[in-house]
């Protein structure tokens, strides 16, 4: 299946997109009232994937606390020391954007492409931050996607939470270079949990801008997140897939889609 809609993928994933917006539970009231911690791969999924939702979050006043797992060293190319320190600074700029101070962020000790869900110290550390903070939710990159790293920690992240009682949530992020991974996390998950970006599309859209590393000049460029990628994560809802298992702490709770 996924062989023959990867020649479609931008069209593709334009329609899966608004399909899943459309048939997704508005949670937006809810999510903001609801402890958290945000797990990342890298700098910069956090906010690619929940930006708002962390911003909601910040400012009801409800603890967020957000996790980066790797140092982000191999993108750009260069000196693995000098690229790891460019990242940490830009996820610092953009961890102040979105409201986060320098004690709200924990930078876990693992090499960019090097996650492996095999190794205990990986479900370890996500099972200490989420002890620290005891947070109601923890959102995470799904076991979908189709880069390594974002799949390894997500199952990592789904063997620290068994049995704590803590709902899961998965964030898209590459899913939508290969739509079909979106059908597949659809019909693991049910409908998605939308929440929306109005009043934060500008904020989030800052937050972004300080990745420059990250960003593709335009989509002709061979490396970084190309313009046309970008929409993804500039629309009107971010989306989160509810996690089926011990963790998942039961399903979601939804806000009227009217209000």
């Amino acid at each position: 299946m996924r062989s023959a809609l990867d020649p479609f993928n931008p069209a593709l994933a334009v329609v899966m997109r608004s399909v899943l917006r459309h048939v997704g539970t508005d949670v937006t009231h809810d999510s903001a009232r609801r402890s958290c911690v945000v797990i990342a791969p890298h700098p910069d999924d956090e906010t690619l994937g929940a930006g708002a939702t962390i911003m909601r979050k910040v400012d009801a006043g409800t603890p967020v606390h957000v996790v980066v797992a790797t140092d982000g060293c191999k993108s750009p190319v260069g000196d693995p020391s000098a690229v790891a320190a460019l990242r940490a600074r830009e996820l610092a700029a953009a961890a102040s954007v979105l409201g986060l101070g320098p004690g709200d962020v924990t930078r876990l000790p693992f090499v960019d492409a090097e996650l492996d869900d095999g190794d205990e110290t990986l479900t370890q550390a996500i099972s200490e931050v989420v002890a620290a903070h005891r947070p109601e939710e923890v959102l995470v990159t799904a076991e979908t996607d189709p880069h390594d790293d974002h799949a390894a920690l997500a199952r990592a992240a789904r063997r620290a939470l068994a049995g704590t009682g803590v709902r899961l949530a998965a964030y898209p992020i590459w899913q939508f270079e290969h739509p079909a991974r979106l059908v597949a996390q659809l019909r693991r998950s049910g409908r998605p949990e939308i929440v929306r970006t109005t009043g934060y599309e500008e904020r989030k859209a800052r937050a972004i801008a300080t990745y420059a590393s990250q960003l593709a000049a335009s989509d002709r460029a061979d490396e970084g997140v190309k313009p046309s990628y970008l929409r993804h994560f500039r629309g009107p809802v971010e989306l989160f897939f509810p996690v089926p298992g011990d963790g998942a702490g039961g399903g979601p709770a939804g806000d009227d889609p009217s209000g």
